[in-house]
């Protein structure tokens, strides 16, 4: 076992003698690749890093097929998050926002907007929950979150350098049947004790520490199981396919115009700058799929 971390995975782990369980992620090449794709600035990078952590957490304690989506929606200098993983621990980000911010400006700008937890899992399995902004963190107000709406006790701790990101979550493992006073009196000290060795955590330990040894060091009197590593990547879901339905929602008479313009219809994705090229003879074939599409339904 080495000092250092496993980049670009996530790992579970579950304390036997207790009823929590938990999660380690670590992004390093998938962190670089999202962040370089566009100039962010140091506080944004941090941000986008501490939410794409937060992502690849909730989505290995949710089960589901599709994707979990961390997003804000700011009127102020934040414009918007995004931070999204699927079910195979896909991650993509993206931030949009105005003039200079330090860490300290973004976390208030996020009190001027909307944050939310948002699941798709096909057209009949969407779900959206509002987080309300607290202590000044992402993470506290996540914890929040699962502690009001979900009625799970959860801690999370995020760290993020210029090169990699890496955040811990520890929750109470939701039980089906009631809890009785005598086990809430068993679990709730040892979620308290396990929680407050948790907080001597440092960043440098989050970001540096191979997690094995990390969890010896932290909870040195428990016993712990830990699952296989699950492999965290960048991937894009950017498509010509998509890019053509953008230009499809533009209209024949305004996509005709552009081209007529600039005789080239450049589609670049927000998410990893690739562009897709469409000329005239392309934007015609939408079109006139397009109304074959309609027709054909009429027939039927």
């Amino acid at each position: 076992m080495t000092d250092k971390q496993e980049p670009d995975s996530l790992r579970r782990f579950l304390f036997e003698q207790s009823l929590v369980r938990g999660e380690f992620i670590h992004l390093q090449e998938s962190f670089l690749t999202i962040i370089e794709q566009h100039n962010y600035p140091p506080a944004i990078r941090r941000l986008l890093g501490e939410a794409l952590c937060v992502a690849g957490l909730l989505s290995a304690i949710i089960k589901f097929d599709g994707r979990l989506t961390i997003q804000f929606r700011g009127q102020g200098k934040l414009k918007l998050l995004l931070a999204q993983c699927d079910n195979q621990f896909h991650i993509r980000g993206l931030v949009k926002w105005e003039d200079d911010l330090s860490y300290e400006d973004l976390m208030g700008t996020l009190n001027d907007g909307v944050l939310m937890i948002m699941l798709d899992g096909g057209p009949s399995k969407r779900y959206q929950g509002v987080v309300a902004w607290r202590g000044n963190s992402l993470a506290e107000s996540v914890e929040g979150y699962f502690r009001d709406s979900e009625q799970l006790a959860t801690r999370i701790w995020l760290a993020v350098d210029d090169s990699q990101a890496a955040g811990l979550l520890l929750q109470i493992i939701p039980s089906k049947e009631k809890i009785s006073d005598l086990q809430e009196e068993i679990i709730h000290p040892h979620w308290e004790s396990i929680t407050k060795q948790a907080d001597h955590l440092k960043s440098d330990d989050l970001l540096y520490i191979d997690y094995e040894k990390l969890l010896r060091a932290l909870f040195p009197q428990e016993m712990i199981r830990v699952f296989s590593a699950v492999s965290v990547m960048f991937q894009c879901t950017c498509s010509r396919k998509k890019s053509a339905d953008a230009i499809a929602l533009l209209g024949r008479k305004e996509a005709e115009e552009e081209i007529a313009d600039k005789q080239i219809i450049l589609v670049t994705c927000d998410f990893c700058n690739k562009e897709y090229s469409f000329d005239r003879v392309d934007v015609a074939k939408i079109f006139d799929d397009q109304d074959r599409g309609a027709s054909s339904h009429h027939l039927h």
